[in-house]
């Protein structure tokens, strides 16, 4: 379980180091995806604390990393959004 949640942490850091290639619209559809795909993630690491298949403190520390990550996706869409109103 443990390699599986590193591992699409990292698959969504390399998606994010990415995106500088597309356009403004597709990066905000994709980086709007992303945030739905990282609360199923959350809401299933919770999942797992809850019925003690992972330790809560190293579930927090995933959790509170996939959170950063929303929280800079959300400042980016924002961001894209004022470029293209300008």
């Amino acid at each position: 379980k443990m390699k599986k949640i590193t591992l699409s942490v990292v698959a969504l850091t390399m998606t994010i180091m990415s995106f500088g290639q597309c356009t403004s619209p597709t990066i905000k559809d994709d980086l709007q995806q992303q945030n739905f795909k990282i609360d199923q993630v959350i809401d299933a690491i919770r999942m797992d604390m809850y019925y003690g298949h992972l330790e809560k403190g190293r579930g927090m520390f995933y959790v509170n990393e996939l959170i950063a990550i929303k929280r800079d996706n959300e400042i980016n869409i924002v961001l894209l959004t004022r470029n293209e109103n300008e």
